[in-house]
């Protein structure tokens, strides 16, 4: 029961249970209100105060978020107030319990709002990578964090609102930009562009990778792009369906992004299947000999008879090797450990089927 003799600071009588914000001194509850909130919490930590006195129910709705938090920063309590469309509700203070609230996909909208101001950073950095926080004006809040992670999580969140890519596309981290580039939720075409031309070859080699990344004239971009690193990314993009772009890689000077492209298991054009099987360089034709899409027979028997022992092994423990010719050709090979791959492979192939 709150009575004259409580230590909340009021403007207007007790009786009539209201009491306004107090803008010069702070809101305070004797350690037995604490006490009465806190033998109400539940198994889940989250509960309405409905069963608390009917006076102390009555003082605390009356109160903003503001004094709520006030109250909030007793050093008795054990749970945070906030409120709610029913009313004022509790959540407990431990970190790992919040965290775990923080993350869940059914977490309410006045939860949500309570955990983006909260002092925990984890509980704000888990709260940024939910997908259920579909709030444009709290994902800019958390756009906005001093906490470069929370904007790392936030940027990797795959239910991002058009207005916060925008922010955070611009953000002064390159860490933060390169989370953003690679989350698969990036569709808008002006973001994508804007992040193709960063300055920052993380970025780039971010965006190159990503799956969503399905311009065409995009690709081709990319594809030009001076640093290795983007053209690789971009050669292992599972949604490289370009056979321009493709082309262009197949032909790039660097072997490692050749070699990237061999092993796409995208890369199912048969011109260019046949122009990396004859590529000098051995790691390319070991990465085409191992990847899912060589369906051809006349690949897989031009490969079973390459010199490199590593490209025939890797054959011959291709899951889509099923050219006769070819497994026989691998069963004889003089290396022993391309007839051990062969023989445990045809034994797989056995067992599955």
């Amino acid at each position: 029961m709150v009575n004259s003799n409580s230590h909340l600071s009021v403007s207007t009588p007790v009786a009539n249970h209201i009491i306004p914000p107090c803008a010069s001194a702070p809101v305070e509850l004797p350690p037995e209100i604490w006490r009465e909130i806190a033998a109400v919490a539940s198994a889940d930590s989250v509960v309405t105060l409905r069963q608390i006195s009917r006076d102390l129910r009555s003082a605390l709705g009356r109160l903003d978020q503001a004094n709520l938090n006030r109250i909030n920063q007793h050093p008795d309590s054990t749970v945070s107030l906030y409120q709610s469309d029913d009313g004022v509700r509790s959540v407990t203070r431990d970190p790992e319990v919040q965290g775990a609230m923080a993350r869940d996909e059914n977490i309410s909208p006045a939860l949500q709002e309570f955990f983006v101001h909260s002092n925990d950073v984890h509980v704000r950095r888990l709260l940024a990578h939910n997908p259920s926080l579909a709030s444009d004006a709290r994902q800019q809040t958390l756009a906005q964090d001093q906490d470069t992670e929370v904007r790392k999580y936030l940027a990797l969140n795959s239910n991002l609102t058009p207005t916060v890519q925008q922010t955070l596309a611009q953000d002064q981290d390159e860490e933060v930009r390169a989370c953003l580039a690679i989350n698969p939720g990036l569709i808008s075409d002006a973001q994508q562009e804007r992040l193709a031309q960063d300055q920052n070859v993380l970025v780039r080699a971010c965006l190159a990778l990503n799956r969503s990344l399905t311009s065409e004239a995009r690709q081709e971009a990319l594809a030009q792009d001076q640093d290795e690193e983007v053209r690789r990314a971009l050669a292992r993009n599972p949604n490289l369906t370009s056979e321009a772009v493709q082309q262009r890689l197949a032909q790039d000077q660097d072997a490692e992004v050749r070699a990237d492209l061999a092993g796409n298991p995208n890369l199912i054009s048969e011109a260019r299947q046949e122009a990396l099987a004859q590529d000098q360089n051995e790691e390319v034709r070991r990465a085409l000999a191992r990847n899912p899409s060589l369906t051809s027979d006349a690949r897989q028997e031009r490969l079973a008879q390459d010199q490199s022992v590593p490209v025939r092994a890797a054959l011959a423990m291709n899951p889509s090797l099923t050219s006769e010719v070819a497994q026989e050709r691998l069963a004889r090979d003089p290396s022993r450990d391309v007839r051990m791959q062969i023989y445990i492979s045809c034994v797989i192939r056995d067992l599955r089927s």
